[in-house]
């Protein structure tokens, strides 16, 4: 389908629907099989869909939410529903297509002008990436040595975006939506749990702006943020 028919309100009408379909489907597969059902259907023969509808939606907001928040319900590993077998693969080849949702998305909002509504335009697509990442990264089914062993990319890379979205946000704005709050300190739980390395190599001012961040994360009078922090 060329650009212009892909950028139709028919088109658009029906990616909707499908997010919704898919995201509804996903939360429903409680068991290995039956989640198994849905990976397998969706991968490798459509999942390149994602990456193409992000390329085309990213300035749409109500196409972009659903296709986020589908993203974050598939990689959500919850009653262990993502244990594959020690043999197979899925479980890289799945972060893998994180990944490439991640970086498609990350670059291109990042590169779009600010909008006078900054949290429906960039806020809240960032916190639903954010929660992607941090819930792909904390799901227990990824050997992240892999990426590195190998010289593979989607891990550094979906890092490396991730924390430019995060940067791109001032602190304020971050601590002045819960869902966004939740979501940042989500993520940096994860990260110096888990990725220290990543957090201790950025540059002085990013790392400064991580530092400070964590600051008003303890003194937050929320009690889920300031719990993940602490």
């Amino acid at each position: 389908m060329a650009d212009s028919g892909f950028r139709s309100n028919e088109v658009k009408c029906a990616i909707i629907g499908l997010m919704r379909d898919l995201r509804g489907l996903t939360m429903a597969t409680n068991s290995r099989r039956t989640y198994g059902l849905v990976f397998d259907w969706l991968y490798p023969t459509h999942v390149s869909l994602f990456v193409r509808i992000i390329q085309r939606w990213t300035d749409t907001p109500e196409v972009m939410t659903p296709l986020l928040k589908f993203m974050a319900e598939f990689v959500l590993n919850k009653t262990q529903r993502l244990a594959f077998d020690s043999s197979s693969p899925n479980g890289i080849l799945l972060f893998r297509e994180v990944s490439k949702v991640i970086v498609a998305y990350g670059t291109i909002i990042l590169s779009q002008p600010v909008s006078a509504d900054p949290y429906t335009y960039l806020y809240k697509g960032i916190w639903i990436t954010l929660t992607i990442l941090t819930r792909a990264l904390a799901g227990n089914y990824v050997n992240f040595g892999v990426f590195e062993l190998y010289g593979d990319q989607a891990l550094s890379s979906a890092l490396e975006i991730a924390l430019k979205m995060s940067l791109a946000i001032p602190l304020v704005d971050v601590l002045a939506f819960r869902k966004l709050a939740r979501a940042y300190f989500g993520l940096l739980e994860v990260l110096c749990h888990n990725h220290t390395a990543v957090i201790v190599n950025l540059e002085t001012e990013a790392f400064a702006h991580i530092v400070g961040s964590l600051e008003f994360g303890l003194k937050s009078l929320d009690v889920s943020i300031s719990s993940q922090v602490g």
